[in-house]
């Protein structure tokens, strides 16, 4: 009797795998914000996002020519890791949440790069490669906001992060 117990009891566990891991969160205090409106952004549209397995480092080995990656956007259950270029490539908060939203859309929404442009020229989605501006196409000699549409910009831009099929603004027609 106890050869079967043992003998089911091998074959119970010989097929388990732990695919648990132990989360690691790391964010420097510099990035805490932005995580924090992305979160916020998420529940407004009625997704709910616990990171708890995120570490955003600098990395002076990553390749010039990208300002930030993700390691893993298929496994939801992965520790994610955003290494960030040390060169900095953001000029204002503006970039750098752009930067940061861009590489949490890969790490957690599982988005891929998207080069496609709006009617008016611009970008669709702020999962372009390589442009930190999307926001704030111009420049703001006087800070008047809203005379570059900044508001309606960035409201459209998380809205199509976080749903692709986000209808195409007028600003862009």
């Amino acid at each position: 009797m106890k050869k079967v117990l043992l003998f089911f009891f091998i074959i119970a566990f010989a097929g388990c795998e732990k695919d648990e891991f132990d989360p690691v969160y790391n964010v420097p205090e510099e990035f805490q914000p932005i995580i924090d409106t992305f979160i916020t952004e998420a529940k407004q549209r009625g997704l709910n996002y616990d990171i708890t397995n995120l570490i955003v480092t600098y990395d002076e080995t990553l390749d010039i020519s990208y300002c930030a990656t993700c390691n893993d956007k298929s496994n939801a259950n992965a520790q994610k890791i955003i290494a960030i270029n040390t060169t900095r490539c953001w000029n204002n908060d503006l970039q750098k949440e752009t930067l940061l939203f861009h590489e949490l859309g890969h790490c957690f929404l599982g988005r891929d790069h998207n080069a496609t442009l709006l009617p008016n020229g611009d970008p669709k989605s702020m999962m372009i490669k390589n442009n930190l501006s999307i926001y704030s196409p111009c420049v703001y000699a006087f800070g008047e906001v809203d005379n570059c549409n900044f508001v309606y910009k960035r409201t459209y831009y998380i809205n199509e992060l976080f749903n692709e099929n986000t209808p195409i603004p007028d600003w862009a027609k």
